[in-house]
Protein backbone atom coordinates (compact mmCIF):
# COMPACT_ATOMS: atom_id res chain seq x y z
CA UNK A 1 0.00 0.00 0.00
CA UNK A 2 1.42 3.67 -1.16
CA UNK A 3 -0.06 7.02 1.15
CA UNK A 4 -2.38 8.06 -1.97
CA UNK A 5 -3.51 11.18 0.47
CA UNK A 6 0.14 12.58 -0.04
CA UNK A 7 0.84 11.35 -3.41
CA UNK A 8 -2.54 12.50 -5.20
CA UNK A 9 -3.52 15.72 -2.78
CA UNK A 10 -6.42 16.43 -1.07
CA UNK A 11 -7.92 19.12 -0.01
CA UNK A 12 -11.08 19.17 2.43
CA UNK A 13 -12.61 21.27 5.56
CA UNK A 14 -13.56 19.49 8.61
CA UNK A 15 -15.44 20.71 11.81
CA UNK A 16 -13.71 24.66 11.67
CA UNK A 17 -10.31 23.05 10.17
CA UNK A 18 -9.51 23.52 6.53
CA UNK A 19 -7.01 21.04 5.39
CA UNK A 20 -4.81 21.25 1.80
CA UNK A 21 -2.65 18.36 1.08
CA UNK A 22 -0.58 19.22 -1.49
CA UNK A 23 0.14 16.32 -4.14
CA UNK A 24 3.78 14.64 -4.58
CA UNK A 25 6.61 12.90 -6.31
CA UNK A 26 5.62 9.01 -6.54
CA UNK A 27 9.29 8.07 -6.92
CA UNK A 28 10.15 10.50 -3.70
CA UNK A 29 7.72 9.47 -1.55
CA UNK A 30 8.79 5.48 -2.17
CA UNK A 31 11.98 6.50 -1.39
CA UNK A 32 10.94 8.24 1.63
CA UNK A 33 9.02 4.71 2.51
CA UNK A 34 12.12 2.68 1.92
CA UNK A 35 14.37 5.09 4.42
CA UNK A 36 11.77 4.97 7.20
CA UNK A 37 10.75 1.18 6.57
CA UNK A 38 14.81 0.91 7.12
CA UNK A 39 15.19 3.35 9.89
CA UNK A 40 11.83 4.25 12.19
CA UNK A 41 13.81 7.06 14.23
CA UNK A 42 14.44 8.76 10.79
CA UNK A 43 14.12 12.54 11.14
CA UNK A 44 11.98 15.16 9.52
CA UNK A 45 15.49 16.33 7.58
CA UNK A 46 16.43 13.40 6.81
CA UNK A 47 13.30 12.07 5.19
CA UNK A 48 13.56 16.00 3.35
CA UNK A 49 16.36 14.88 1.56
CA UNK A 50 14.31 11.91 -0.46
CA UNK A 51 10.79 13.88 -0.39
CA UNK A 52 11.92 17.55 -1.37
CA UNK A 53 8.62 18.79 -1.09
CA UNK A 54 5.22 19.32 -3.60
CA UNK A 55 5.24 17.88 -6.95
CA UNK A 56 2.90 20.76 -8.20
CA UNK A 57 1.40 19.66 -11.78
CA UNK A 58 1.38 23.15 -13.16
CA UNK A 59 4.94 23.75 -11.98
CA UNK A 60 6.04 27.44 -11.09
CA UNK A 61 8.63 28.31 -8.39
CA UNK A 62 8.13 27.84 -4.51
CA UNK A 63 10.27 30.04 -2.19
CA UNK A 64 11.87 28.63 0.52
CA UNK A 65 12.13 25.31 2.14
CA UNK A 66 10.89 26.51 5.66
CA UNK A 67 7.07 26.37 5.08
CA UNK A 68 7.73 22.43 3.71
CA UNK A 69 9.60 21.72 6.83
CA UNK A 70 7.09 23.14 9.52
CA UNK A 71 4.21 21.47 7.38
CA UNK A 72 6.13 18.30 7.68
CA UNK A 73 7.26 18.73 11.13
CA UNK A 74 4.28 19.68 12.32
CA UNK A 75 1.59 19.17 10.00
CA UNK A 76 0.39 23.25 9.81
CA UNK A 77 2.66 25.08 7.48
CA UNK A 78 2.35 26.99 4.26
CA UNK A 79 4.18 26.70 0.77
CA UNK A 80 4.82 30.22 -0.78
CA UNK A 81 4.77 30.31 -4.91
CA UNK A 82 5.52 32.35 -7.92
CA UNK A 83 5.12 32.14 -11.39
CA UNK A 84 7.75 31.11 -13.72
CA UNK A 85 8.25 34.55 -16.29
CA UNK A 86 10.69 35.83 -18.41
CA UNK A 87 10.90 39.57 -19.98
CA UNK A 88 10.93 39.24 -23.98
CA UNK A 89 11.79 42.37 -25.72
CA UNK A 90 9.04 42.76 -28.57
CA UNK A 91 9.34 45.12 -31.71
CA UNK A 92 9.84 49.02 -30.67
CA UNK A 93 11.98 48.44 -27.66
CA UNK A 94 8.53 47.27 -25.65
CA UNK A 95 8.52 44.51 -22.91
CA UNK A 96 6.32 41.99 -22.54
CA UNK A 97 5.97 39.52 -19.62
CA UNK A 98 5.48 35.79 -20.77
CA UNK A 99 4.41 33.61 -17.91
CA UNK A 100 5.18 29.99 -18.20
CA UNK A 101 4.13 28.41 -14.70
CA UNK A 102 1.79 29.37 -12.72
CA UNK A 103 1.34 28.37 -8.69
CA UNK A 104 -0.90 25.36 -8.31
CA UNK A 105 -4.90 25.64 -8.39
CA UNK A 106 -4.24 29.45 -9.04
CA UNK A 107 -7.65 30.60 -11.24
CA UNK A 108 -6.24 31.79 -14.61
CA UNK A 109 -9.03 34.15 -15.44
CA UNK A 110 -8.27 36.29 -12.48
CA UNK A 111 -4.40 36.48 -13.18
CA UNK A 112 -5.19 37.84 -16.48
CA UNK A 113 -8.05 40.00 -15.19
CA UNK A 114 -5.62 41.52 -12.39
CA UNK A 115 -2.74 41.85 -15.11
CA UNK A 116 -5.12 43.58 -17.23
CA UNK A 117 -6.51 45.88 -14.33
CA UNK A 118 -2.66 47.00 -13.32
CA UNK A 119 -1.78 47.66 -17.06
CA UNK A 120 -4.57 49.95 -17.91
CA UNK A 121 -4.09 52.02 -14.12
CA UNK A 122 -0.21 52.46 -15.68
CA UNK A 123 1.07 49.74 -12.88
CA UNK A 124 2.92 47.64 -15.04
Amino acid sequence: KIPNLLINGSSGIAVGMATNIPPHNLNEVCNGLTMLIDNPDVTVDELMTQIKGPDFPTGALILGREGIKKAYSTGRGSVKMRARATIEEMAKGKHKIVVTEIPYQVNKARVIETIANLSRDKVI
